[in-house]
């Protein structure tokens, strides 16, 4: 065990929005926007009529205009924050009760398997440090603006358009360095993203499940960056060693934050902890969850196998933490027949609830020869997954940016070619809150959203008289006497499926 290497204010907003200040946004501002809009001011004192001082501005204009157009057009800060919402979000993607505060940690593992210092004949242990954004119930009286996040834009090598940074800024809606709550213990979740994203790409879970009273940890897993075949293999191999180790090392962690005088850390209930993983994050939460590897598989047998210690499925696997309670695997890697991760036996070895979210034409982590045996081999645990009909695979993050439009390759990254993401962000802010009430606070009441039925939510039926109307009204599950989705309103439970297993 080992304590944190630190534990700072998450703030990215300091010099890099674009806003034109008041005096209260003064702090925000970039400072040769303040030096701009300050020598404006001082040369309209001087001048006598409106022509100058429109000739004044539109002389120095020329100098910054530029920069400030290419800024605006990857700022995503008008969007409001992705944890709030729409109106027609099922019942349960509601905000909770709680302000939400944020900060930052790093934690350290100081004899990590390191395959790329390997790859170059150094010793191949070494230090890993892993970032983590910290999201909490907030003191009631908190005030101050959302945290502005930074955000990745991803090309393929070799294929970013003149112009495009290799980033963004978009809203949250936490607080940076809030007072924590201060009144209760919470339940800890710990959330870790796919392969080339980044730990505020599931802000929308984050902040939302915060608000609702549990304490979310994001980790930062920093994939390494490729430029061509031999170092996207190095990258992908050094992602498949560490997901599940960041992911147990964070719940380490935490529960020692816990067990410290740290204000935040003394929010956590160091024995209800949850996992949410995200395709990659998904192929780390399963063997997190209980279902060691296989060596022989062909994503894991270029990998030493003494680097694989304590994750492969034979007598040195290292069994879940007793504390972790529940998993979440959204679009999960590695099940695919071509380079299954794990044996039937080894997933059934997980006997933790499980709720699995996909998407039936997912082509990355491949639905039905991945996803649906993963359902069902995982024959130990109580399990749902949810379907999103006509889905493929990004159905797990944040929504898409406005300059996504533009360019097809973000557009595949970020969007689904049927699914609205903001649509998908609330039907997966329901869900996920249900599993984890249910699981982590003992909420029998949340299991009702979750055994739904009809298994096919288009086949539910709410009766209503010619030319009535029911608004935003959600569904009890039952409407004189015919199954309808719980928690979702009238026409709105379409296109989605809910499979449910018992433990055999």
């Amino acid at each position: 065990m080992n304590t944190p290497v630190s534990i700072d204010c998450f703030d990215t907003r300091s010099n890099n929005t674009l806003f034109i200040p008041s005096a209260s946004d003064k702090h925000k501002t970039r400072p040769e926007i303040t030096g701009f809009l300050y020598d404006l001011g001082k040369k309209a004192d001087q001048m006598k009529n409106s022509a100058q001082i429109i000739a004044a501005f539109a002389s120095m204009i020329v100098i910054t205009g530029t920069d400030l157009m290419a800024q605006d057009a990857f700022d995503a800060t008008d969007q409001r924050a992705y944890s709030i919402p729409n109106a027609d979000a099922p019942e349960l993607a509601a905000l909770g009760p709680h302000k939400v505060g944020v900060t930052e940690l790093t934690f350290t593992d100081p004899a990590r398997p390191d395959i790329v210092a390997a790859m170059a004949g150094k010793p191949p242990v070494g230090q890993r440090d892993v970032p983590v954004t910290l999201w909490y119930p907030a003191d009631a009286n908190t005030k101050g603006d959302g945290a502005i996040y930074t955000g990745r834009i991803n090309f393929r090598p070799g294929t970013r358009p003149e112009g495009v940074p290799e980033t963004y800024r978009f809203q949250g809606m936490a607080v940076e360095g809030a007072s924590p709550a201060g009144d209760q213990t919470y339940p800890l979740i710990v959330l870790s993203h796919g392969y080339g994203n980044w730990a505020t790409f599931l802000s929308y879970l984050g902040e939302n499940l915060a608000s609702k009273g549990f304490v979310v940890a994001s980790i930062e897993h920093n994939d390494l960056p490729y430029t061509d075949l031999a170092s996207f293999n190095l990258s992908f191999g050094n992602t498949i060693l560490n997901r599940s180790r960041d992911q147990r090392l964070t719940i380490e962690k935490l529960i020692e934050l816990a067990a410290s005088n740290d204000p935040v850390g003394a929010l956590i209930n160091p024995q209800s902890i949850g996992l949410v993983g995200y395709s990659m994050g998904g192929f780390g939460a399963m063997t997190s969850a209980g279902a060691g590897y296989i060596h022989t598989s062909p994503s894991l047998s270029p990998i030493p196998e003494a680097m694989l210690a304590g994750i492969l499925a034979d007598e040195n696997y290292v069994a879940p933490h007793p504390a972790l309670k529940a998993v979440v695997a959204i679009a999960p890697w590695g099940a695919t027949p071509e380079n299954r991760a794990w044996n039937q036996d080894a997933v059934a070895n997980i006997s933790l609830p499980l709720l699995f979210i996909a998407g039936d034409h997912d082509d990355v982590s491949d639905f039905d020869g991945g996803i649906k045996w993963l359902f069902g081999a995982a024959t130990g645990s109580d399990r749902h997954m949810l379907v999103f009909e006509n889905g493929r695979h990004s159905i797990g993050g944040n929504p898409e940016p406005p300059f996504a439009d533009d360019y097809f390759d973000l557009t595949d990254w970020f969007n689904e070619p049927v699914w609205r993401r903001d649509r998908v962000v609330g039907i997966n802010q329901h869900f996920i809150t249900a599993f984890m009430n249910q699981y982590l606070k003992d909420d029998t009441e949340a299991a009702t959203f979750l055994n739904v039925a009809p298994v096919r939510s288009s086949e539910g039926e709410w009766p209503i008289r010619a030319g009535g109307y029911t608004g935003g009204t959600y569904s009890s599950g039952d409407q004189d006497g015919k199954p309808y989705w719980k928690g979702f309103q009238r026409r709105w439970a379409l296109g989605l499926q809910m499979h449910k297993a018992k433990p055999e």
